[in-house]
């Protein structure tokens, strides 16, 4: 009777496929891997990648900056860690004539991971209907359409390229923080406070000074203070990792009042010498927008200093 139980089990054990770029993850795919997901004992998701038609789409977009393999593989890792019948595969189709070409091509390079992971699919889950005779007949098994029509998510991944902080509500949230907008208000006395009025404005996040927040964390008592070395690797660590906590929740831009360039231009200042640590945070934390206090005239009002950067990050926004 066991023996009996195993074989049906193993007879209806059912494996979907989802395909798609992920360019970027969106409220739509979400529907469309949990709808499926739901339907099959494993779901199999193959992220479909090509160098030139990437780079393509990048730059005929509005996004900031160009999400990778490894940044679209993290997004669906994240977003379905708690989905343990969800796994996901790189589909290289470098070299596969591109869509609605290559058909026969592309479905033979899918086989191939399909094997090395020993997987025989059931069913494909796909929002395109004009897929679906393709996928029947290179596939040969069955296809099932989820929100053909855009009725339950209205909206693609062409739209949100094009306008991403329009459709900022229908990014993943775990794409997100690669999308935040950057930007650094630097000044001292009421200057200050600009960066902290601007994340009112726009419902998001503000991370401080990095000196004043390590000072803060470090000494009692600051009065005469002379850092050295160290004290600006640990600012900067420091400051990097309250940036990266506030991209989780911001809301589109993200504002502070110390970017690593003005950091490190501080360093080579005191020490005449560059740092390692310092010239990499600069490199892998690029702000969108910096502005200072100095491109302002001092007889501008408060009024009309902020109504100017509202112009500018307007201006980043769209």
């Amino acid at each position: 009777m066991t023996g009996i139980m195993n074989i049906s089990s193993v007879a209806t054990h059912q494996i979907g496929l989802v395909f798609g770029k992920f360019y970027p993850l969106h409220c739509g795919h979400i529907y469309l891997i949990e709808k499926a997901a739901s339907q099959v004992d494993e779901l199999h998701i193959l992220l479909g990648c090509e160098q030139n038609r990437d780079l393509k789409l990048f730059q005929d977009s509005h996004m900031p900056r160009q999400p990778g393999v490894e940044d679209r593989f993290l997004w669906l890792q994240k977003t379905f860690k708690n989905r343990h019948n969800v796994h996901t595969h790189v589909l290289d189709e470098a070299g596969i004539a591109s869509y609605p070409n290559g058909w026969q091509d592309w479905s033979d390079r899918v086989k191939s991971i399909l094997d090395k992971h020993h997987v025989v699919p059931s069913v494909i889950f796909t929002s395109e209907p004009q897929d679906v005779e393709h996928y029947k007949h290179y596939f040969q098994t069955a296809v099932k359409l989820i929100d053909a029509d855009r009725d339950f998510v209205n909206i693609s991944a062409t739209k949100i390229r094009q306008q991403p902080y329009d459709n900022w509500h229908f990014i993943a949230q775990k794409a997100r923080p690669f999308f935040i907008k950057r930007i650094a208000i630097i000044g001292r006395s009421e200057f200050s406070k600009v960066p902290k009025q601007l994340a009112n404005i726009y419902n998001t996040e503000y991370v401080g000074n990095g000196y004043v927040n390590y000072i803060n964390c470090s000494y009692q008592d600051n009065a005469n203070l002379v850092f050295n070395k160290s004290d600006y690797i640990s600012m900067a660590k420091l400051h990097a990792e309250r940036l990266h906590a506030a991209s989780l929740s911001a809301n589109r831009v993200l504002f502070t009042s110390l970017d690593f360039r003005t950091l490190h231009h501080y360093y080579q200042t005191a020490f005449q010498s560059s740092n390692t640590i310092l010239q990499e945070l600069e490199e892998n934390y690029p702000f969108d927008l910096i502005i200072n206090e100095t491109d302002f005239d001092d007889c501008d009002s408060a009024l009309s200093v902020v109504e100017e950067i509202l112009k500018m990050v307007e201006k980043q926004l769209h």
